[in-house]
């Protein structure tokens, strides 16, 4: 190149460049592409976004990557309500995607349809326990959403009788994309099949409490491990017990915004560590973050659980 004139090799130079920057473009393109298919992790709570006339907010998560067009999702959660002592009450549940700096608009209701008949948030009074269930929409967006905000239509023509940003919480949100058409069908009719089997349908139990799937699992690397225990919202004087698989290894602890550590043996395979609540503190339902530390892992899962219900997480075990 040395013997060509100037404008010669800077015409060169350029056309290298081009062939350079052809060749790059699809790597890059292929690598802006989100990695993770299978499912979403919520990277923050926010606070809850103000809703459209007639919805109250209670929860909003930004997700780790964006809900993208043309594609469809499945947003779950569980959601609690704080019981009050003369009275019951009933709210509809809505779910509104957005961005970061974006209104919440009833045109979202179009977006995110329920995948379970009418959802409902219905709470009784004492002596029943507080009623919440695990809720199921699709989404599916006709651009990018960050965030995902968890709402409830108020029925109430006057004042409501409980605070939607205290006593109303919602925990253990999962989002995953949706199977095919055919996948779903098969899927509806296997659903509609047990649901329809009392037997089948049976919940699994632990000490005469109903589990709950957080739908939260790690993987670690070691059997001995360390636990912390803490309280990570009001201290309000929650007392629990910990259930590694079906023993206790916490036995009545009262939390506090202080960590409290204990060493714990897992078992190879699939191991599930349970909070079981010993009361309902001052504020329903009762929340403790549980945080395991191995030598090179650490992981932290939030659960909530009340005196009808325990919410789990999976613990996977595989030693190198």
């Amino acid at each position: 190149m040395k013997f060509l004139p100037h404008t010669s090799r800077l015409k060169v130079g350029r056309l290298l460049y081009i062939l350079f920057l052809a060749f790059l473009y699809p790597l890059t393109a292929q690598q802006q592409r989100p990695v993770n298919k299978k499912a979403f992790q919520v990277a923050e709570m926010d606070i809850a976004k103000k809703a459209p006339r007639g919805y109250e907010s209670v929860a909003t998560v930004t997700l780790n990557q964006p809900l993208t067009a043309n594609e469809t999702y499945e947003v779950g959660f569980w959601i609690f309500g704080q019981q009050l002592p003369d009275q019951g009450y009933s709210y509809p549940i809505a779910i509104f995607p957005s961005n970061d700096r974006e209104r919440l608009n009833r045109n979202s209701l179009h977006v995110a349809q329920p995948l379970d008949n009418a959802p409902t948030l219905d709470v009784k009074p004492p002596p029943s326990y507080a009623t919440k269930g695990y809720f199921t929409f699709a989404v599916r967006p006709k651009k990018a959403y960050h965030q995902i905000t968890v709402a409830l239509k108020n029925t109430h023509s006057g004042k409501s009788p409980i605070d939607f940003k205290k006593d109303i919480t919602v925990t253990g949100l999962v989002v995953r994309p949706l199977p095919d058409q055919h996948t779903k069908r098969r899927v509806a009719a296997t659903n509609k099949e047990i649901s329809s089997n009392p037997a089948e349908s049976t919940p699994k139990v632990l000490a005469d409490r109903t589990l709950m799937d957080s739908q939260k699992s790690y993987t670690i690397h070691q059997k001995s491990v360390r636990m912390a225990l803490y309280d990570p919202r009001n201290i309000d004087q929650d007392v629990v017990t910990i259930y590694l698989n079906d023993s206790i290894i916490v036995n009545s602890l009262q939390l506090t915004r202080k960590k409290k550590f204990f060493d714990i043996e897992l078992r190879p395979g699939t191991n599930t560590i349970a909070l079981h609540a010993e009361n309902l503190g001052e504020v329903a339902p009762n929340t403790a973050a549980i945080l395991i530390k191995g030598e090179k892992e650490e992981f932290e899962a939030v659960l909530a659980s009340d005196l009808g219900q325990s919410q789990f997480f999976t613990l996977v075990c595989e030693e190198r």
